[in-house]
């Protein structure tokens, strides 16, 4: 496994798994790991790789064996704070089906019109994980 593109990989699996979890219910919904200046489609699902660190060095320490990997994912909406929090709940269970232990359940926070669940998961990936 690619440890240093887990970021990308856990997008890949959430843009299949948050959509049929929720049964198609939100058509527009969009995943990105990137931030942009464009107006967004929602419900936006946007996922960041908080600073992945390496464990289970070997003595040589030539080779990353594993690393303890951090994502947070932020749900926004700009209908209802019940719209954010059922997507927000897919991509939890999403998480969890990958292994992910939830460490910051979901936090709602409002501004303006746009509803935001925040969510950060962890766990520990092997470089011979399989998702």
């Amino acid at each position: 496994m690619e440890l240093l593109a887990l970021e990308s990989i856990v997008k890949t699996q959430l843009s299949v798994r948050v959509p049929r979890l929720l049964n198609n219910s939100y058509p527009t919904i969009s995943f990105t790991t990137e931030v942009s200046d464009k107006t967004p489609s929602f419900p936006n699902v946007y996922i960041h790789e908080m600073e992945p660190s390496e464990i289970g060095n070997s003595l040589e320490n030539n080779v990353i064996h594993a690393v303890r990997d951090t994502i947070q994912i932020d749900v926004s909406t700009n209908t209802s704070k019940s719209d954010a929090r059922i997507v927000a709940n897919a991509c939890v269970t999403a998480m969890k089906a990958l292994s992910y232990g939830i460490f910051v359940m979901p936090t709602y926070i409002q501004v303006n019109n746009v509803h935001r669940y925040v969510i950060r998961a962890r766990r520990i990936v092997a470089s011979g994980d399989k998702f």
